[in-house]
C-alpha cells in the first residue's frame, strides 16, 4: 500500500484489509511524503502484521516497488489507501493460485462508491485468461485493490515501471500477460472509492501512457499486427481539446444508473 495525504480514508483502507488478511502475511504501508495527518494514523496500528516506511515524495509505483523489497513473500497483493478491502479480499485469489499454478495474476471484481459510500457501479471483468488478454487491448480491466499476483512473475518482468507517472499498473499488467495466464475471481473483493477529479483529473498522461503500453507491445511482435487498431482510443482522447473531453465525461456519468 502506498499513501499520500489520506487520512480520510486509510484508516478504514488498513483495518479492513487486517481484518481480511492470513495470520501469516503482513502489510507494508509506504507513507509516500504524507503532508496531512496520514503518518499519525498508520502509528496508531499496534498490529504486528503493519509496516509503515515514511518517505519523502517519491511516486506510486517507485513506493509500490520498495514496498515489494522489503517483504519476501511469495505471493504479493494491492491494496490502495482509499479503498475497502472484503472479507474474501485475499483469501479467494490465494485459494485460485494454490489451485492453479499456471496462473500468476489475478484479479476480482469490485463496487465503485463515492465519497459518501453510495454504491456507483461494478467492475466486473472477464474471468478467462483469453477474455482477459482480449480485454487488456481495449484498456484497463482490473482494478488495482483486487490483484494478487507470483512475485516470481513480477520479478521476470521486472516491477512496476517507474518512467510512468499515471497507469503504472496497466504497464504491468499487460507485460505480465505475456508470461503468464491471468484470472478473475468472479465475486466483488473490495469497494473502490472514486473521489471528485480522480478519473478526469490526469487524463492526457492516461492516454499517452496507454499509448506507449500499447506499441511497445505491437512492436515487440508478440501480438497480431491487427491489434493496432486499438489505438485509435488513446489516439482520438488526445487529439481531443480537454474540454471537449470533459463534457463527454459528464455526458456520460450523468446517464450512468447507481447499483441498488
Amino acid at each position: 500500500m502506498a499513501v499520500r495525504d489520506a487520512e480520510r480514508w486509510v484508516a478504514h483502507a488498513v483495518d479492513s484489509t487486517l481484518r481480511a488478511l492470513p495470520a501469516d502475511s503482513e502489510i507494508v504501508a509506504i507513507d509516500d511524503g504524507s503532508r496531512d495527518g496520514t503518518g499519525r494514523i498508520l502509528a496508531g496500528f499496534a498490529d504486528p502484521r503493519l509496516l509503515v516506511v515514511h518517505q519523502p515524495p517519491s511516486g506510486l509505483a517507485a513506493s509500490l516497488n520498495r514496498a515489494i523489497r522489503l517483504t519476501q513473500a511469495p505471493v504479493i497483493a494491492r491494496m490502495d489507501a482509499d479503498d475497502v478491502a472484503l472479507p474474501g479480499r485475499f483469501w479467494r485469489p490465494l485459494a485460485v493460485l494454490a489451485a492453479r499454478h499456471e496462473v500468476g495474476l489475478v484479479g476480482g471484481w469490485a463496487l465503485e462508491i463515492d465519497r459518501t459510500g453510495r454504491v456507483i457501479r461494478r467492475r466486473e471483468p472477464p474471468v478467462d485468461d483469453a477474455g482477459l488478454q482480449r480485454a487488456l487491448w481495449r484498456g484497463n480491466p482490473f482494478v488495482h485493490s483486487t490483484v494478487t499476483f507470483r512475485r516470481s512473475v513480477l520479478e521476470a518482468v521486472g516491477g512496476y515501471d517507474e518512467s510512468f507517472p499515471v497507469a503504472q499498473d496497466y504497464a504491468l499488467w499487460v507485460r505480465m500477460a505475456r508470461v503468464t495466464t491471468l484470472a478473475t475471481v468472479p465475486e466483488v473483493l473490495v469497494l473502490r472509492r472514486l473521489l471528485p477529479g480522480q478519473a478526469s483529473g490526469r487524463d492526457r498522461d492516461r492516454f499517452k501512457a496507454e499509448l506507449r503500453v500499447k506499441s511497445s507491445a505491437l512492436r515487440s511482435g508478440e501480438v497480431s499486427p491487427w491489434a493496432a487498431v486499438y489505438l485509435a482510443k488513446p489516439l482520438a482522447g488526445l487529439a481531443l481539446p480537454d474540454s471537449i473531453r470533459r463534457g463527454m465525461r459528464r455526458a456520460l456519468g450523468s446517464v450512468l444508473s447507481p447499483c441498488p
